[in-house]
C-alpha cells in the first residue's frame, strides 16, 4: 500500500476523504463511488477505497460487484459452448447469401497516427 495514502472519517459514516500524494479524493462507501471515477467504473475498490477499507478493517466483499464473486464467475461456465461445424456444413439463408458486402470507402493511411495536441 502506498504510504502517501491516508484516510480520515468526515461527518457522515460512509463518506471519507483520501489524501493521495497531495490530491484530495472523496469516497462514498455507501454508494460505492470515488471522485477519481475508478470505483464506480470497475465496480471494485481501488486504492482510495482500499485505503479506507483497510484502515477501518472492513471486509472487501460487500464493496465488490457480484460479477467478481466466485459463484457468479462459475455460472458463466454452466452452459456449454460448442465450436462451429465445418464451413461446408453451414446452412446459410438465401437472403443472406445474396447480400453483397462492399469494402470500406476509406483506407487507413500508412504509418503511425499523428497525435492531436492542444496548445
Amino acid at each position: 500500500m502506498n504510504n502517501a495514502l491516508s484516510a480520515r472519517n468526515t461527518v457522515i459514516d460512509y463518506l471519507y476523504t483520501v489524501n493521495d500524494k497531495g490530491k484530495i479524493f472523496i469516497v462514498c462507501l455507501e454508494n460505492k463511488k470515488c471522485s477519481c471515477g475508478q470505483f464506480q467504473y470497475d465496480e471494485i475498490p481501488f486504492p482510495h477505497a482500499l485505503a479506507i477499507l483497510n484502515k477501518n478493517k472492513f471486509k472487501l466483499g460487500p464493496y465488490c460487484s457480484d460479477y467478481y464473486k466466485p459463484e457468479i464467475v462459475l455460472k458463466t461456465y454452466e452452459i456449454p459452448v460448442y465450436p462451429f461445424s465445418d464451413v461446408t456444413d453451414w446452412q446459410i439463408p438465401e437472403e443472406v447469401a445474396k447480400e453483397v458486402v462492399l469494402p470500406s470507402k476509406f483506407k487507413r493511411p500508412p504509418g503511425r497516427p499523428k497525435k492531436k495536441r492542444e496548445k
